[in-house]
C-alpha cells in the first residue's frame, strides 16, 4: 500500500482510503498533543495554528521489538543517572574559605564549588541564584535564559501573578504604603550636602559603590525623584541615613533645619517604604542590597540589639539569593560588576559575624560554600564601566584597602573558629593557631600595613583597626584554648602575654573613638564594643589582683566603660 504522501496539498487531494478501524482517528497533531480533534481535513486545530494536518494511514504501525525497546531506554536511563550523581554532589560540598584574591579551595580533598557553580537566572530587575543540580543544567540547556544574563534581553509582555499572600510589618507596617514619597526626600541643595558629607565620612569606611559611576545616577535623581526606580530610591535614603547617622545634632540642624533624630526617622521612614515598593524579600536587587547593608550597618550607631542581627539574616538571604556568594567571573559577569558584587559580600559577611560576636555567638561564617573573591586593592578610578579584562591589583595604599583588612580579618577569624571546632588535642591547637595567626600578621605587614601612612586620617584609621584585629585574633585564640579548663589551670595559663594583647585592643579602641584627626570616621568606631577584650582584662584582673601595672590597666577598663555608657557619638540615643 503506497505510504501516506506529506505535501498538505496533495494529501487534501488524495481520495479517500479504506480505513483498517470502525472510529475515524484523530490527526496526527492532535493525537500527539493530546486534544480533541474534529477530524477534518484539515481539523481545525491545526488550520488556526497554521500547521500541517496530517491522518495516520491505514497500515497498522510497526511494533518495536522488545531489544530495540531496550537499546532506545538504556541511554535515557544512563543520562538521568548522571544528572542524579550531579544532584547527589552538589549536597556533598565541604565549607570552604577563601584567602588573598585567590578563589575559596574546599577543606576536604577532591571537592571544589566549580563542580556545581550554578546558575544565576534574571528575574526582572533582580537575579536569582540557583544551584540545584538537576534543575540548574537543564536551565543551563536554555539559551534564552543564559543569553539574558550576559547580555540585556527583551522582557516578557505577560504581567506575573500576583501572590495571594504578601509580607509586611517587618521591613514596613501595612500603613506605610499611603505615604507620599516625594514628601519624605531632602531639597536637591540639602541632598547634595549629605551627598558631600557621606562622601568625606562613609564612603571612605564603608567601600560598598563605585563613586564614577553612583555620582552621576545621584544626582539625575535628585533631579528627577518621580523616574527613580523603587531600589535606587532605597540606596538614596540609606545615603541619607548614613550621613545624617555620621554628623552631630547641630550640623544635622544646619544641614536640614531639623533635630538629629527627627531625620534619622525621616529617612529611616523612606528606605522603609522604598524596600517595600522595591518587594526586596521576593526581588531584592544591587541596589536594594547596597542600601539595606549601608543602613544596618549605621543603625547599629543607634540600636545594636537583636532585632539588627534579625534583619541581618534578611539581608543574608537576600544576598545569597541574588548569588552574591558565588564570584561573578562564574557567570561572565564585566569586571565592575564582579568588584561591585565582592566588596558587597564580604561586608555582609563581616557585618554577620561582628553582629552575633555582640550577643556572645559564634557563627561559622559565610565562608562556607562560598567562593567569592577577595576584591581588588585599586581605587574606583581604576574601575571603569566599559573595560573588559579586570585592572591588576596595586601595591601600596588605595581606597580599599581598610575593606581588604576588614575582609581577610573575616577570613582568619572564620578559620580560627574552624581550627577550634576540630577534635584536637589542645597542644595540636595551639601549635596549628600560632602558625596561622603568624601567617596572618605576615601578610598584613607585607601587603598592607607598610604602606599606610599614620598622617592621612584613613590610612591612620586603617592601621589602627588593623593592629586591633591582630590583637583582637590573639585574645580570641587564648580564649578558645582556656575554654573548657578548671579554674585551677586556666589560672595557671593566664600570663602578662594575654593581658597585653587584650589590653593593646582596647588602647586602640579608645585611640579610633577619641583621635580628633579621626573624627570623621568615629561615628562607625563607637558602634563595636570590644566586649571580649574587656572581659578577658577584667577575668585577668579577678585571677592576677597584684599583678604589675594593675593601676594603669584600671584606667583603662575605666576609660572603656566611660566611652561605652556615653550616648552613642554622634547621636543622643543609647547603645
Amino acid at each position: 500500500m503506497a505510504a501516506v504522501p506529506r505535501d498538505i496539498d496533495s494529501f487534501n487531494s488524495r481520495k479517500p482510503v479504506l480505513r483498517r478501524y470502525n472510529v475515524e482517528r484523530s490527526c496526527i497533531r492532535c493525537h500527539e498533543r493530546k486534544i480533541r480533534c474534529d477530524r477534518k481535513t484539515p481539523c481545525s486545530t491545526c488550520t488556526k495554528a497554521n500547521a500541517q494536518c496530517q491522518y495516520p494511514g491505514p497500515e497498522k504501525g510497526r511494533r518495536r521489538s522488545k531489544r530495540e525497546q531496550q537499546s532506545q531506554l538504556v541511554p535515557r536511563i544512563d543520562e538521568h543517572d548522571d544528572h542524579l550523581d550531579v544532584t547527589r554532589s552538589s549536597q556533598e560540598l565541604s565549607p570552604a574559605i577563601p584567602t588573598g584574591n585567590q578563589k575559596t579551595q574546599n577543606v576536604s580533598e577532591g571537592q571544589s564549588l566549580d563542580s556545581n557553580r550554578g546558575f544565576l537566572l534574571k528575574d526582572g530587575a533582580s537575579t536569582r541564584y540557583i544551584n540545584e543540580g538537576l534543575l540548574s543544567q537543564v536551565l543551563e540547556k536554555e539559551t534564552e535564559l543564559q543569553s539574558a544574563i550576559d547580555t540585556p534581553g527583551s522582557v516578557g509582555t505577560l504581567e506575573p501573578r500576583a501572590p495571594t499572600l504578601g509580607f509586611r510589618g517587618l521591613i514596613s507596617i501595612p500603613c506605610i504604603v499611603t505615604t507620599d514619597l516625594s514628601t519624605l526626600y531632602p531639597s536637591r541643595w540639602q541632598a547634595t550636602r549629605l551627598w558631600h558629607v557621606w562622601l568625606n565620612n562613609v564612603n571612605p569606611v564603608l567601600k560598598l559603590l563605585h563613586i564614577p559611576t553612583i555620582q552621576p545616577a545621584f544626582f539625575a535623581a535628585i533631579n528627577s525623584p518621580a523616574q527613580v526606580s523603587a531600589d535606587f530610591s532605597a540606596l538614596l535614603f540609606s545615603i541619607y541615613f548614613a550621613a545624617v547617622t555620621s554628623i552631630d545634632s547641630s550640623e544635622a540642624a544646619l544641614i536640614l533645619g531639623q533635630c538629629h533624630q527627627a531625620a534619622l526617622n525621616n529617612f529611616q521612614y523612606g528606605l522603609e517604604l522604598s524596600l517595600h515598593n522595591a518587594g526586596f524579600l521576593d526581588s531584592p536587587t544591587i541596589a536594594s542590597v547596597q542600601a539595606m547593608s549601608m543602613y544596618l550597618t549605621c543603625r547599629r550607631n543607634h540600636n545594636s540589639g537583636r532585632s539588627g542581627w534579625a534583619l541581618n539574616g534578611l539581608l543574608v538571604r537576600a544576598s545569597q539569593s541574588i548569588g552574591l556568594h558565588r564570584d561573578g567571573e562564574h557567570f561572565n559577569l564585566p569586571p565592575l560588576d564582579c568588584e561591585i558584587r565582592r566588596r558587597l559580600w564580604w561586608h555582609v559577611s563581616g557585618l554577620d559575624g561582628r553582629v552575633a560576636e555582640d550577643h556572645g555567638i559564634i557563627i561559622g561564617g559565610l565562608g562556607t560554600l562560598c567562593d567569592t573573591k577577595l576584591p581588588l586593592n585599586i581605587d574606583d578610578a581604576d574601575l571603569i564601566a566599559c573595560m573588559k579584562d579586570p585592572p591588576q591589583p596595586k601595591k601600596g595604599a588605595t581606597e580599599m584597602s581598610l575593606s581588604l583588612i576588614l575582609a581577610e580579618s573575616n577570613v582568619t577569624t572564620q578559620e580560627i573558629h574552624h581550627i577550634m571546632s576540630r577534635g584536637q588535642n589542645g597542644d595540636e591547637k595551639v601549635a596549628h593557631l600560632k602558625q596561622i595567626l603568624q601567617d596572618f600578621k605576615a601578610r598584613m605587614e607585607e601587603q598592607y600595613f607598610q604602606y599606610l601612612d599614620i598622617n592621612i586620617p584613613i590610612q591612620r584609621y586603617a592601621l589602627l583597626l588593623g593592629r586591633m584585629q591582630l590583637a583582637k585574633m590573639e585574645v580570641m585564640a587564648r580564649q578558645q584554648y582556656l575554654r573548657g579548663k578548671s579554674v585551677e589551670k586556666s589560672s595557671e595559663l593566664a600570663c602578662d602575654e594575654s593581658l597585653m594583647y587584650a589590653i593593646e585592643v582596647l588602647e586602640k579602641n579608645i585611640m579610633l573613638k577619641t583621635d580628633d584627626l579621626l573624627r570623621n570616621f568615629q561615628w562607625l568606631a563607637s558602634s563595636f564594643a570590644q566586649y571580649s577584650a574587656l572581659t578577658h582584662v577584667l577575668w585577668h584582673l579577678c585571677v592576677w589582683p597584684e599583678s604589675q601595672n594593675t593601676d594603669k590597666v584600671w584606667s583603662i577598663v575605666e576609660r572603656s566603660f566611660e566611652l561605652e555608657e556615653l550616648p552613642s557619638f554622634p547621636g543622643l540615643n543609647q547603645k
